[in-house]
């Protein structure tokens, strides 16, 4: 009991420290109304806000009266304008009532009357960038910002009759953050008429049309941008509605753009200026990029902070644990969404699935997994298979071939493609046959003398453990995309040797990126080898159920892994007996090299829609694109990840959450 009380206590703790910061902005170093000597009485009325409001209509009422009797185009024209407001009204909280409303009012301050009641909306949906448009070359420092806002200040409060300062905030050209309107960002400011409520603001203090940012305005602009885009769930790159006025009934229009915009966006002006606005498109990526570090920053302490899987003692932990981790779904969810918008932006010709599609056709249990680890499995060479008409062969000792029946025994023996027949050429003569099964006498390995397919280091990959055979099938043409009869050359071999002959990975990587590669790469086959479940590329009743192909299937090269290096081949065999589940079934498991800065998710690439688990994720470790198809784990990604001290079970749950690794 005492046990699950503190592991309680610790997921409230973090969850506490993580989100503290929602209800301010404490990371961010803001100069409060009190530090920059706001005169709070400026704001302050000697009647209430009712009474003032009373006596404002009965002016206006008797204004009207006089029009009337001295002035008759004033007074209809006043009569128009009413009338046109009202309309401008009906039409917004008609259409748009969640972006008018007001939640709650302040008409008092320390006992006083406020001049301008403080109301508040609590659903903030868009954040304004401002220029003040004011001379800044004067400034000397902080205590001439000062009295610059306080010049502000009186504008806006008492010339303009506002209330108060514009503003959420305010930005000097030293990166220096101010408090702007009283009561907070809830509060509703006045800056543009009919898209107050829903909106912050934040003006720079400048003019820019005439000068540029400063480095420091722009660093304090992004800081302050993603806080207020954290806190109020804000995705920079939503489209929303903002509302102009216009000449015609009903007097007011909806027009579009980005939740993160300019004042001219919203309103009829050059504001921000023309240095600024330019500045929106690479402060909205940004942004996002700053919101993705953020989730999978807080996320990796989440992991840090939960027990590891060698600690939790039984499944009702590792439930719990894995529960936590499922939480940052949402988070996750919206930060990639974001990437993603921002990725197809800019590229116009990105095809996404658009028909639903069941990708799984046949579960396999893990009984069925464990009987197949004990099978064979066979492998489409695909480049012997394409590029060759002639094979060079040897083995140590001797190799043993059945031809059409006929068993041989040869050191060395030659085979070409003869009119649709294989001409195999012994030392003692010559024979046409129709297909041809070859094995190692000695040491079960079968080269390809003529194969030159070498490592970076120049080290032949042209040896095979177990059978090749030479036979007349299907295969899928990479130019052509289209199927195509030919003679193929397919490797036979015990599936724990074939794992030790896949090259996903290699010594140069960290451990546990060895272990996620072996894990995946071996769910990946074993999905496949289910003939409900059969790849894509490999035909119907063909003689292989893989390919070497990584363009295709899986990179596999043979016995040259396991004779050149020595890690991957120890870490696969000692796992050679698990396997990651999820709900109790093997799940496709599919992954690439280097991404675009997120994966996608299997629905929008393929459109799977019983493949859950095939989430969109975040990925730093970035190329300049998808080097792959983008679905499921980023190789690079996950070696980075391994080396911040991930485990390999981390590391498959951040990338397909809700999986399970096993021990067959």
């Amino acid at each position: 009991m005492k046990k699950i009380l503190f592991w309680i206590i610790v997921f409230s703790s973090f969850i506490s420290l993580t989100f503290a910061w929602d209800w301010n902005l404490p990371w961010i170093s803001i100069i409060s109304r009190k530090e920059r000597w706001v005169d709070e009485t400026i704001r302050f009325s000697k009647l209430s806000y009712a009474e003032r409001k009373a006596w404002i209509n009965s002016k206006s009422e008797e204004d009207m009266k006089r029009l009337e009797e001295t002035d008759i185009d004033a007074f209809l024209d006043k009569q128009k304008q009413e009338y046109i407001t009202e309309m401008r009204n009906d039409y917004l909280v008609s259409n748009y009532p969640s972006e008018q409303t007001v939640d709650n009012q302040v008409f008092t301050y320390n006992n006083n009357f406020l001049r301008w009641p403080q109301s508040y909306h609590y659903n903030k949906t868009k954040v304004i960038v401002h220029h003040t448009a004011g001379d800044t070359s004067a400034f000397t420092g902080k205590e001439s910002v000062i009295t610059y806002l306080q010049d502000i200040y009186k504008y806006h409060t008492i010339t303009k009759w506002w209330g108060d300062i514009w503003y959420h905030f305010l930005i000097d050209p030293y990166g220096n953050i101010y408090e702007g309107r009283a009561g907070w960002e809830w509060v509703i400011a006045a800056h543009t008429s009919r898209n107050n409520s829903s909106a912050l603001w934040i003006s720079l203090m400048g003019n820019f049309d005439k000068q540029e940012l400063s480095k420091e305005q722009y660093k304090a602009l992004i800081s302050l941008l993603t806080a207020l885009a954290k806190k109020y769930n804000i995705d920079p790159n939503v489209r929303t509605d903002y509302f102009k006025a216009t000449t015609e009934a009903p007097y007011m229009k909806s027009v579009e753009n980005y939740s993160f915009a300019g004042h001219r966006d919203a309103w009829v002006t050059s504001c921000p200026g023309v240095n600024v606005y330019k500045l929106l498109p690479e402060i909205r990526k940004t942004v996002i990029s700053n919101l993705a570090k953020w989730v999978l920053v807080s996320y990796t302490s989440t992991l840090n902070s939960l027990p590891t899987i060698k600690q939790i003692q039984s499944w009702e932990w590792l439930s719990k644990w894995l529960d936590m981790i499922k939480n940052w779904q949402p988070e996750f969810d919206k930060v990639v969404e974001s990437l993603r918008n921002t990725y197809l932006s800019s590229h116009k010709n990105i095809s996404l699935a658009t028909v639903s599609s069941q990708k799984i056709q046949e579960k396999i249990t893990p009984q069925e997994a464990k009987n197949m680890l004990e099978k064979n499995i066979s492998v489409l060479l695909y480049e012997l298979s394409t590029k060759f008409t002639k094979w060079n062969v040897s083995c140590a000792g001797k190799c043993i071939f059945d031809a059409d029946g006929k068993i041989y025994t040869a050191v060395t023996w030659n085979i070409e493609i003869v009119e649709w027949w294989l001409l195999l050429t012994l030392p003692s003569h010559k024979q046409l046959v129709s297909s041809l099964k070859v094995t190692s006498k000695i040491n079960n390995v079968v080269t390809i003398t003529n194969y030159k397919r070498t490592s970076l280091a120049k080290i032949a990959r042209n040896s095979f453990y177990g059978q090749l055979l030479f036979t007349k099938d299907t295969l899928k043409n990479l130019t052509t995309s289209k199927f195509e009869d030919a003679y193929v050359v397919v490797n036979t071999l015990p599936f724990k040797s074939y794992l030790k002959g896949i090259v996903e990975t290699n010594d140069t990587e960290h451990a546990e990126k060895i272990k996620v590669m072996n894990i995946i790469s071996k769910t990946y086959a074993l999905f496949y080898l289910s003939e409900k479940n059969r790849h894509p590329s490999i035909p119907e009743g063909s003689t292989y159920q893989a390919i070497d192909s990584p363009d295709m299937f899986q990179k596999y090269v043979g016995a040259w892994l396991e004779k050149t290096l020595k890690k991957v081949p120890l870490l696969v065999q000692n796992m050679e007996n698990q396997i990651a589940i999820y709900s109790g079934y093997i799940p496709i498991l599919p992954y690439f090299s280097c991404s675009a800065g997120f994966t996608w998710s299997a629905q929008q690439k393929r459109w799977w829609t019983d493949t859950p688990y095939l989430q969109g994720r975040i990925d730093f470790e970035k190329c300049s694109d998808f080097n792959g198809h983008g679905v499921g784990l980023s190789g690079k990604w996950a070696q980075y990840l391994a080396k911040q001290w991930w485990t390999y079970k981390q590391i498959l749950q951040y990338y397909y959450p809700g999986i399970e690794v096993i021990n067959l």
